[in-house]
């Protein structure tokens, strides 16, 4: 087990992505501790494909109706920005490539 990003708390080596206000987190998908954050800029430059939803907490899967955006990450950062500027917390989830 790669233990490098597991969670100091419960030893889980799963991870989500979040961005709050400013920050973007790396946190436990089982207990919600934050393993590391960075600045939310860093990010801005990311050709991956995600999508952002509204967070409803650890480990739960974000339905549908909660997507804020779908795209390449550098095209979707405003959105995202925006809809975490108040605090909301969005959860990024990864699109596999083909």
């Amino acid at each position: 087990m790669n233990n490098m990003l597991a969670c100091p708390s419960c030893a889980l080596d799963k991870t989500e992505s979040i961005v709050h206000r400013g920050s973007y987190i790396l946190r436990c998908a089982a207990c919600g501790e934050t393993i590391v954050a960075t600045s939310f800029m860093a990010m801005l430059n990311s050709d991956h494909e995600c999508s952002a939803f509204i967070d409803l907490g650890p480990g739960k899967h974000p339905p549908p109706e909660m997507l804020v955006a779908r795209e390449p990450f550098r095209q979707i950062a405003t959105a995202i920005s925006a809809a975490a500027s108040d605090g909301t917390l969005i959860r990024l989830i990864l699109e596999a490539k083909d």
